[in-house]
């Protein structure tokens, strides 16, 4: 009986070896800021979820959502974590780009103020600043002036400030300005220095793309199991990201090369309070970009021509988003 067991477990293993071993598809995948609004697809990876979609998922950062873009048309990396700005307005020139999925639907900033500014109808003739013109943090701006009765420029003198989100920081401290939407960890040190959170942008009612996931159509069309499968892994990592903070802070540390404690737990939250629940891409963001543009051909596009619904559909009715 001995012998026979031995033979079988033998005969098992040459049977296991001699199974051929699936090769993952290959993905490039690129991020454009190394930010906590990309915290997901960081502990998707580093969790595995991507290697269970049969998924080898190489995650590159590009410091630049054009560039990103031009990857993503290029065929380099067949999706793309970005701001979606870029993406309408390619596609309004007939790109193929599009939305399969949404990071986070409002400015994921915080608008940081002065102490003596109490509301935002205090900034009337005080400058603000933002890290470019036509940038998310100028879009985030003008949108809560404009709700406050202000006309940017015309009441409030917009500044463009160097340095991005760690300017702002600098700037407000230095009283060069008196508001600016800031990012963490840059808004911690804003808030440390003595400034203020004036407006909670979740709360704030205005959407706009400010980070979404994007690919071709092409790409989702001709290998669309890749595509569900990157979703699926994202998704994974979502809502690993809200129930594990342990094992997310020490993705913070290998990704951010952060040791704060203060900072890592800022950046945490930061993930948390804007990165979306289920990944769904909100229309009216895409419409306030819309409206916005100087594109001729914008003012009779409409929202559902930039967005690609049915993977995020598809993985609802599996009951991913339970």
């Amino acid at each position: 009986m001995r012998k026979i067991c031995c033979l079988l477990v033998g005969v098992l293993l040459v049977a296991a070896a001699a199974q051929p071993v699936v090769a993952k598809d290959r993905l490039n995948v690129v991020y454009a800021s190394i930010s906590g609004l990309f915290l997901a697809c960081w502990v998707a990876k580093d969790a595995g979820y991507f290697d269970r979609e049969n998924l080898d998922v190489n995650l590159v950062y590009i410091q630049s959502a054009t560039t990103a873009l031009q990857a993503m048309m290029a065929g380099e990396a067949p999706i793309i974590l970005a701001g979606g700005e870029p993406v309408i307005e390619s596609s309004l020139k007939g790109g193929e780009g599009v939305f399969i999925g949404g990071i986070s639907i409002v400015p994921a900033v915080h608008f940081m103020a002065m102490p003596e500014i109490k509301a935002v109808a205090d900034l009337r003739g005080k400058p603000v600043g933002v890290t470019r013109f036509g940038s998310s943090t100028d879009f985030a701006m003008r949108q809560v002036l404009r709700r406050a009765g202000l006309e940017p420029v015309k009441d409030v003198p917009v500044l463009q400030i160097a340095g991005g989100h760690r300017g702002l920081a600098t700037s407000l401290l230095s009283r060069a300005i008196f508001a600016a939407p800031i990012a963490p960890p840059n808004s911690l040190r804003a808030e440390k220095g003595g400034a203020k959170i004036l407006v909670d942008m979740t709360k704030s009612g205005i959407y706009f793309p400010y980070s979404s996931i994007a690919s071709t159509r092409s790409f989702v069309k001709r290998t669309r199991a890749m595509a569900l499968g990157f979703m699926k892994g994202y998704s994974e990592g979502v809502k690993r990201m809200n129930g594990d903070k342990p094992f997310t802070i020490g993705v913070i540390k290998k990704y951010m090369r952060e040791e704060d404690p203060e900072i890592l737990d800022a950046v945490y939250k930061y993930g948390v309070d804007f990165i979306q629940r289920t990944p769904e891409v909100n229309k009216e963001g895409i419409v306030e970009v819309l409206r916005q543009s100087p594109d001729p051909k914008a003012k009779g596009a409409t929202a559902d021509a930039f967005v690609d619904e049915s993977i995020v559909r598809e993985l609802a009715q599996k009951g991913l988003y339970r």
